[in-house]
Order: structure tokens, then sequence, then C-alpha cells
């Protein structure tokens, strides 16, 4: 617990944003990865299941990127 506090108390809140935006793509990127089994189970064979869920992959992938960039811009000291 006192390690949540401290990093509720010292962290920059552009690190706060880049882990909640890291969080966020892993969530989803889960969310993509447990349906997409459960969607090809039950599809034919030669039927790609990604095609009509495009927008969570694009979704995921930018989350990720946002984190990413935010990173950069993390100017607080490690303790």
């Amino acid at each position: 617990m006192k390690s949540i506090r401290n990093y509720l108390k010292y962290s920059s809140p552009v690190k706060k944003l880049s882990d909640l935006f890291f969080i966020a793509a892993v969530g989803v990127s889960f969310y993509l990865l447990i349906s997409t089994y459960f969607i090809r189970r039950s599809l034919p064979a030669g039927v790609c299941p990604i095609d009509n869920r495009a927008e969570f992959f694009y979704a995921a992938i930018g989350l990720l990127v946002v984190a990413f960039i935010l990173s950069f811009f993390d100017n607080a000291k490690e303790k």
C-alpha cells in the first residue's frame, strides 16, 4: 500500500497519464485476444476473424503509441 501512495505522490501527471494509456491498451488487447479466440472457434475455415474488428486493433495500437510518446516527456527523477 505504501508503494501505491509513493507512486501517487511522487509521479508526474505525464507519467500517470502514460501509465493510464498503457493500461487501457493492455485491456483492449486482452479483450481482443479473448474475443478473437471465441469468434474463431465458431467460424468456418478460411474466414478471417479480424476483418470486422479492425477498429479495435487500431485503437489498441494507437493507445500504445500515445503511451510510448508520453513516456518521453516524463521528467520525474527515479527514487
